[in-house]
């Protein structure tokens, strides 16, 4: 009798709670696949919102928020390197009793300068985790009687952990070469990115009434910016490779931006303007499609997964949707002021 419902579940769920969540959009949320990219990036500010509804035809499905902003220190005071910082709070839940994950990662990197077309950085992320769980819908075999369910019945388990949290830890490096202009055309951009991160540092240790470890995850990564010359479209690739104890994902495709119009140089009454399109596959798992649409500082782009796995059936062919928001703010405090360690990224 001992042997309940719930167990089933949590032994589901653990595996879940094992794995990290993620995003189908990457590498529109940087700060949660590499503490490297924090400050990585064209301007003094950057903000990136993301949300991810998955499987909504089943009930209870997973809903994932991500709420990140970022900037950059000594930029003008360093010759060759200046730091990075980023604050990153994001949140999960799913299930009918709730599982859910809330976290807060402090970022700090630094992006130091190679050669005037490489830049390398290195990032650590310390971060403040909590897991939470509610039986008020839990299932167990006491309420059988008979032959038959009566939910009004106690569960007749006792000590079960509501929820707990711990401190973590990542890490992660990346290598930025860029040449040509940096700007929403491209026309003669070339810029490829590649990096590495490792998470889960210091192997912490989740506790639901079962302890278990949670898995050490390594990525790899990547993106490119290729400007095709003479025209109005740059492609960038992109790819992504996690690896996380019995888990592996691996997911790879590429967005086109088409060039619409360019900001007004004097007045700056025009922004310039782009569409994004295109599509990723992830292994053994799902096709993403993506549209977006690029404003000056702004940028939004959705995507739908649409599930190739076993699993169509299950969740009535529907797959998960996926919104994200950026805002990069591209000169406020160093206005008028320059500086010898200027790299271009995506």
């Amino acid at each position: 009798m001992k042997k309940i419902l719930i167990i089933l579940f949590l032994s589901n769920g653990i595996s879940i709670v094992g794995q990290d969540v993620h995003f189908s959009q990457f590498y529109n949320s940087p700060l949660t696949i590499n503490p490297a990219n924090a400050g990585a990036f064209n301007g003094d500010i950057r903000a990136y919102s993301n949300y991810r509804n998955q499987w909504s035809s089943i009930q209870s499905a997973y809903k994932t928020y991500s709420f990140s902003v970022e900037s950059q220190l000594l930029k003008y005071k360093w010759p060759n390197n200046y730091l990075g910082i980023g604050l990153n709070f994001f949140n999960d839940k799913a299930g009918d009793l709730g599982l859910g994950l809330s976290q807060t990662n402090l970022t700090v990197s630094s992006i130091l300068a190679l050669s005037p077309d490489l830049t390398m950085t290195v990032g650590i992320q310390p971060s403040y985790m909590q897991y939470s769980i509610d039986y008020t819908n839990a299932l167990t075999s006491n309420q059988y009687v008979n032959g038959g369910f009566n939910p009004n019945l106690p569960t007749g388990e006792t000590n079960l952990n509501n929820g707990f949290s711990f401190f973590d830890v990542s890490t992660g490096c990346t290598f930025n070469y860029a040449r040509g202009e940096s700007n929403i055309a491209s026309h003669d951009m070339l810029i490829i990115n590649v990096g590495f991160s490792f998470s889960h540092v210091n192997r912490s240790v989740l506790d639901f009434g079962t302890v278990e470890e949670l898995y050490p995850k390594i990525i790899a990564h990547g993106n490119s910016n290729i400007g095709i010359v003479n025209s109005k479209l740059s492609i960038m690739p992109s790819y992504l490779v996690v690896l996380q104890g019995p888990q592996k994902e691996i997911t790879a495709g590429s967005m086109v931006r088409l060039f619409i119009t360019e900001s007004s140089r004097y007045t700056g009454n025009i922004s310039e303007s782009a569409i994004l399109f295109g599509g990723h596959y992830r292994w053994k798992d799902a096709m993403i499609t993506s549209l977006g649409y690029q404003l000056g500082e702004y940028m939004i782009q959705i995507s739908y997964d649409i599930n190739l796995s076993s699993l169509n059936r299950s969740i009535r062919y529907r797959g998960g949707f996926e919104i994200s928001l950026k805002y990069t703010n591209p000169e406020i405090f160093g206005a008028g002021r320059s500086s010898s360690l200027d790299p271009k990224f995506m």
